[in-house]
């Protein structure tokens, strides 16, 4: 940028000064009062005749009243026109050095901001892993300009002004709107996750409060904990601290430890239904393990009230985990209770075969086997396949009256299973 600023002034200073000094011979040679003074100096005879004459003169004049000055109001542009038209070849050289400075402005730009091709072939070289939840936006504007380019470089910052509250903050991961961040509480020095907004716009805004509002008031050994939350002086989320999350544990897993996993999540949703909320989201990304092992919901944006009839303004779902009525609830009806249902038979499908029960590369193909194709459950290796393949059958259903009425009924299936010591 400095190179350019030089290059610019040089062209003015140019464009200045030239056509002026190209000028002032031309005018000195046009100016009367050089040219009179001149001719006297060349013609003294001339002058004594007009003395002489002066003299037998009787009549006295009176002197005549000196006329002001003419300044000269020429303009510097108008000088520098006057200069270009009178020599073209002047003309020509500036020309043709505007034109040298212009290339150089050109390529010193180009070069300052091309773009250099990224080592994965055009691809970001980060991509968020497992299942993004997608946000879309009904009631509420669209935000421009923004796109989720996957988990920031290391290094993302904390905000400064939540520095005194939370101390030694770590970058620990990232979702589809919010940051987490591992700190110490600075009066309690209690290590806890501290959740940030990634944005601040009307969607972001709109999902962040939700999940405050439905997630404040639960309280339950399989539910993230939340200590405190503000919108002052950033929006934040204080909560429990979970070390590791479903997300990172290599799958398939053991028929007796996926049971176990999903019956403590079932524990926590029968919980939260009991009170009239529902999730909408669950998948292993939201599943956090705590250091013993147990399971906890976390991440309620898309939480909805039982019964609540109001059309939200944020639509969102985890394509690979959503349930029918998530994509066409003119057919299959509004989600509820059922959606949780739906996706704990998912979740359990998923941890016993190592991938969910409908892939596809395209969202359109996807949704249309979501929507239309039977779950084919793969051979189970273990000893409990046929009781494990119809709760998973049961909770998977297209219809949600056809599966489990209440997640009471699936946790009474699940513990009613028996393994062989």
């Amino acid at each position: 940028m400095r190179g350019l600023l030089v290059l610019l002034s040089l062209s003015v200073l140019v464009l200045m000064v030239v056509p002026a000094v190209a000028l002032i011979p031309a005018g000195m040679a046009n100016d009367p009062a050089v040219s009179s003074g001149s001719a006297s100096i060349r013609d003294p005879g001339a002058g004594a005749s007009r003395i002489a004459a002066a003299s037998t003169t009787l009549s006295v004049r009176p002197n005549p009243t000196p006329l002001p000055a003419r300044l000269n109001r020429t303009s510097l542009l108008q000088l520098a026109a006057r200069a270009v038209a009178e020599r073209p070849r002047v003309a020509a050289i500036l020309i043709v050095v505007l034109a040298l400075i212009g290339l150089g402005a050109v390529l010193y730009l180009f070069l300052r901001t091309g773009k250099r091709p990224s080592a994965g072939g055009g691809k970001s070289a980060q991509e968020p892993p497992g299942h993004a939840t997608v946000i879309d936006v009904t009631a509420a504007a669209k935000p421009t300009g923004q796109t989720t380019a996957g988990y920031p470089e290391p290094g993302v910052p904390f905000p400064p002004s939540l520095e005194k509250r939370f101390l030694n903050p770590v970058f620990i991961g990232e979702g589809g709107l919010a940051r987490i961040f591992r700190a110490e509480n600075a009066k309690t020095h209690q290590t806890v996750a501290v959740k940030i907004p990634v944005r601040f716009d009307e969607v972001t805004g709109t999902h962040f409060t939700r999940d405050i509002v439905f997630w404040q008031g639960l309280e339950h050994k399989n539910i993230i904990r939340i200590y405190s939350s503000n919108i002052l002086p950033v929006p934040y989320i204080e909560m429990e601290y979970a070390p590791s999350s479903l997300a990172a544990l290599p799958l398939p897993l053991p028929e007796e430890r996926a049971v176990g996993m999903v019956l403590g999540i079932a524990h926590g949703l029968a919980y939260a239904h009991g009170k009239g909320i529902i999730h909408r989201d669950i998948k292993p990304e939201n599943i956090l393990l705590a250091a013993d092992g147990t399971p906890k919901i976390t991440d309620w944006g898309l939480g909805r009230a039982i019964g609540e009839t109001r059309r939200s303004s944020v639509i969102g779902y985890s394509p690979a985990y959503a349930a029918p009525e998530q994509i066409a609830p003119g057919r299959y009806g509004r989600p509820g209770p059922a959606t949780d249902i739906y996706q704990l038979g998912m979740l359990l499908f998923e941890m016993l075969t190592g991938s969910v029960a409908f892939d596809g590369r395209e969202m359109h193909d996807l949704n249309l086997a979501i929507l239309d194709d039977p779950p084919v459950l793969p051979s189970l290796q273990g000893t409990r396949e046929k009781e494990l393949g119809e709760i998973i059958m049961k909770c998977l259903a297209k219809r949600p009256e056809e599966r489990y009425g209440s997640v009471a009924d699936l946790v009474w299936d699940l513990e009613a299973i028996r393994f062989p010591a």
